[in-house]
């Protein structure tokens, strides 16, 4: 669940027929199998980054309203079945409405951490934002990812770090030899931040997460909502710290 943020021009191709957008991305001075497909969250809805490896991952799942079009996205590239694992950033509805379905096309697993996977696990729709939005959330099954520790990709690797403010479990993930972050609902371009307003949010955390990330030197961001940046994701981070530090006035 995101807050808004001026709206940047993105590198974005319309899929024809669904109401998702899709990009290819070539993650910029870096060789690797690694390829990052972009689909586009529309409105509530958050982003979905289908990641071709050794080992292709989705990060996110989105609400569900756009499943069929994540699919068939997938299916241009690799049969769904090749992917065995979903990771989400956090417990919102916005991201985790679509996981089952998901999960069951795609034959996968679910992640989350320690501190969003109970409430996912119990189908927790308060928390969840689930009963807010009135989305559908049944019991998932998911499986724990321990902060500080790396998802394996097969011939890459992604750094999970415990970023909470949003909510109190939130991820984000951290490709090293890129520099490149996903960074769910914690920062978004442009100034951005997530909310913390919600249950379990908190400011301080908040802030203490996007100083952390600022330290990274990221080079390229892909954030859970709206356009993703590459080559200067740590000038927006930084911004985005200001806004946050100048919100604690009022």
């Amino acid at each position: 669940m995101a807050s808004k943020g001026r709206k940047i021009g993105t590198k974005k191709d319309e899929v024809e027929g669904t109401s998702i957008q899709n990009r290819f991305i070539s993650i910029p001075g870096y060789s690797s199998r690694m390829k990052v497909h972009y689909i586009m969250g529309m409105g509530f809805d958050a982003n979905i980054f289908f990641i071709e490896a050794e080992k292709p991952i989705l990060i996110d799942a989105g609400t569900g309203s756009n499943t069929a079009g994540a699919v068939k996205t997938i299916e241009e590239h690799i049969d769904p079945k090749i992917i065995d694992s979903i990771i989400l950033t956090h417990r919102h509805i916005d991201h985790v409405g679509g996981a089952e379905e998901l999960s069951k096309i795609c034959d996968a697993q679910l992640y989350a951490s320690v501190d969003e996977s109970i409430p996912l696990i119990e189908g927790d729709r308060t928390t969840t934002g689930s009963a807010m939005f009135n989305i559908p959330l049944n019991k998932l099954d998911v499986s724990v990812l321990n902060y500080g520790g790396s998802f394996d990709l097969g011939d890459e690797k992604l750094k999970i770090l415990h970023t909470p403010g949003h909510t109190v479990g939130s991820i984000s993930l951290f490709h090293e030899k890129s520099g490149s972050l996903f960074s769910g609902d914690t920062v978004f371009t442009n100034g951005g931040v997530g909310r913390w307003d919600f249950e379990t949010g908190s400011y301080q955390q908040l802030l203490a997460s996007i100083e952390m990330l600022k330290e990274l030197k990221t080079k390229n961001m892909y954030p859970g909502h709206g356009p993703y940046a590459e080559g200067d994701a740590t000038e927006h981070i930084e911004t985005s710290l200001k806004f946050l530090r100048y919100a604690e006035i009022f």
